[in-house]
């Protein structure tokens, strides 16, 4: 029975890996995959009374291990899309398909492995593809992907989602009292609470990504070089939008990002697919922060603005860093509770205000 249920399980899974999907919090009964000593990823719906959760997460370990020329099973995909719109979530479900899916077809007909630079054209050419045969249905999605391939890691932006890489550099040992502080503090849902995390060890932050908002210069000057209308508040620029009269909606409708996959009716205004893509050799980045020699540890994040509008990247890092190198215990528990925390602390207090969906993921990178 066993066995066939390990075949059953092969059958549905991909040739380039199996994909790992977040449950909606609120439905969740254990951490099954959701959580573990290496990553977890979190999705909480926001309460829009449409009851549709509009982003997606995908992750996939040993991606593309199946591939000879790429053979390596420390790689891994990992994608968050956050969908806008009446019907994003459709967009962002076809393009947390699609992205893995080309990008591993594209990879099986290489000749070798490719270089940085190849790489970087991959993602764009599928950006672009995926942006131009999406369903035209009223809706769109940012799009990221961290991929790592052998010791390269790749981290793909489309939008105004949130990723960047962590350091956690641990102190020389772990005061108890603060530990149980700590543990005290993550286990206490009730807000509002005066109480703060005292990590232990300390976090820097690397390769965060730029935001795609018509604020920006290039983006500006590209949008209204094509007709393209966008509003700036003088007094809160990054909230800018790039307008344009919706045959969907019949009025003006604004877009938060000056990028996105989807959003036909942006995309002849100068609203693009094409992403930022910045490239870490692992090895080198473990040499220049001392990583090994200090016994440091490296994780990647992932996050729609659901969570980052409320919360700066060192709060969640740090959050984030708790759980997978200070907590005791068993360590999935722990991360699945640490997430359920980010998502109280990003959340309004009062429950009649606006809170939009959360999602993220976080994973422990090791050369």
């Amino acid at each position: 029975a066993r066995e066939r249920e390990k075949l059953h399980l092969a059958e549905k899974c991909p040739s380039y890996g199996c994909p790992i999907y977040p449950v909606e919090m609120s439905n969740l009964t254990s951490t099954s995959k959701i959580a573990t000593r290496n990553h977890v990823m979190l999705t909480h719906m926001s309460n829009r009374p449409t009851g549709v959760n509009q982003d997606r997460i995908v992750m996939i370990p040993s991606f593309a291990a199946d591939n000879s020329k790429i053979d390596d099973s420390n790689n891994f995909f990992i994608g968050l899309f956050d969908g806008h719109d009446d019907r994003g979530h459709e967009i962002a479900s076809y393009a947390a398909k699609e992205i893995p899916f080309q990008i591993a077809s594209t990879l099986n007909h290489l000749d070798k492995p490719p270089s940085p630079n190849e790489m970087t054209q991959i993602f764009t050419d599928i950006f672009r593809n995926v942006d131009k045969n999406a369903p035209s249905i009223g809706g769109g999605c940012t799009a990221m992907a961290v991929i790592r391939i052998g010791t390269t890691l790749y981290l793909a932006n489309t939008g105004d989602s949130t990723q960047f890489i962590a350091i956690y550099h641990p102190p020389s040992k772990l005061v108890e009292e603060k530990s149980n502080h700590n543990k005290r503090y993550i286990q206490n849902m009730t807000r509002p609470s005066s109480e703060q995390l005292n990590l232990q060890g300390r976090i820097s932050i690397h390769h965060q990504n730029k935001l795609h908002k018509a604020n920006f210069p290039d983006e500006k000057s590209r949008i209204e070089n094509l007709g393209g209308r966008i509003h700036i508040p003088p007094k809160h620029p990054m909230g800018s939008r790039v307008i344009v009269r919706s045959t969907t909606h019949h009025e003006d409708v604004g877009l938060a990002m000056s990028r996105s996959i989807g959003d036909a009716e942006w995309t002849e205004v100068g609203v693009i697919a094409d992403p930022d893509v910045q490239i870490v050799n692992l090895e080198e980045f473990w040499n220049a922060n001392n990583i090994s020699t200090k016994d440091s540890k490296m994780f990647v994040v992932l996050g729609s603005d659901g969570l980052f509008d409320a919360r700066r990247v060192e709060f969640v890092a740090k959050h984030l860093a708790y759980g997978f190198f200070e907590s005791d215990g068993d360590i999935a528990e722990q991360m699945l509770t640490v997430g359920k925390k980010l998502v109280n602390m990003a959340s309004p207090i009062k429950v009649k205000f606006y809170r939009d969906d959360i999602s993220f993921v976080a994973k422990v990178v090791e050369l």
